[in-house]
């Protein structure tokens, strides 16, 4: 299957560009909506949510090992190694509080409980999708990418159920890029980075303004919230932090970092949505 990998996504010369929109979609997703927020973003979260998309994608009722039943889930999430079987259990009965789940009795087995997204989870994944596929319309033209941009819902399953079976490299992408797992572990770690990346992209300088309070009711935490993460980071020598002045300094390790994972993230979309419009005869 022809895509692009992420050493090409990287090495483009607009990649800044789709940068700038990747981080500007993701703000404009979820960085005004507290509710999403305070749902879905931190790793775990935001993985048991795609995941049980994708699995109900793939459902095939001829075989058990496809049914997205809570046990298949477990399976899966431990692959990204984030979450145990009990916060697994608590994290999909948080969904089902919300709106974004239903658990059905399985017509071929009235023992198995599937976990059936809703409309509304549908709806955001759909969102989610154009965040995703936006920056690689800015590197290669709209072409390839018009269905997930337009929304399109045929797309939509086709993508989810052929990502069944990207699991794995899924899971590698967050696995071996341990500085923004430091950020995706916490409760909207990675919103507090990706709006410090954006100052900075905005600014043209990796130092800018650093305000605790701001960035708590930015996204919903607590200022100690904010100010235990950044000081973690800044353990880890991805961040210098400026206390005199409220400054704070995006060390390049980091900024290399996200940009991987934004790479490798739009890579694995441009594989999926290839295989997805090849399998279904979308054009």
């Amino acid at each position: 299957m022809d895509y692009w990998p992420a050493e090409t996504i990287l090495s483009h010369p607009d990649f800044p560009e789709a940068r700038r929109v990747y981080l500007d979609r993701v703000l404009a997703l979820y960085g005004d909506d507290i509710f999403l927020n305070k749902l879905l973003m931190e790793a775990a979260r935001t993985v048991i949510f795609v995941v049980i998309i994708c699995m109900e994608a793939g459902y095939r009722e001829d075989d058990r090992e496809t049914w997205p039943t809570i046990g298949n889930l477990k399976k899966v999430l431990a692959l990204f190694g984030l979450a145990s079987p009990r916060r697994i259990e608590q994290l999909a009965g948080r969904l089902m509080q919300t709106g974004f789940l239903e658990s059905r009795v399985s017509a071929r087995d009235r023992r198995a409980r599937l976990l059936i997204p809703t409309a509304r989870m549908m709806e955001h994944d759909q969102d989610w999708l154009m965040t995703s596929y936006a920056p690689l319309a800015v590197l290669f033209g709209e072409a390839d990418y018009a269905l997930p941009l337009r929304g399109d819902k045929a797309f939509q399953r086709a993508q989810r159920q052929v990502a069944t079976g990207f699991f794995v490299p899924s899971a590698m992408v967050l696995l071996r890029n341990p500085d923004i797992m430091l950020f995706l572990a916490r409760d909207a770690g990675i919103l507090v980075l990706v709006e410090l990346a954006k100052e900075m992209a905005d600014r043209g300088t990796p130092t800018v303004d650093l305000s605790l309070a701001r960035l708590g009711r930015r996204f919903a935490v607590s200022r100690t919230h904010v100010r235990q993460l950044l000081a973690a980071a800044e353990t880890q020598e991805l961040v210098v932090i400026d206390q005199a002045r409220r400054r704070i300094t995006l060390q390049p390790r980091l900024l290399e970092s996200l940009d991987r994972f934004i790479a490798e993230g739009m890579s694995n979309h441009d594989l999926t949505g290839a295989a997805a419009r090849k399998q279904r005869g979308l054009t």
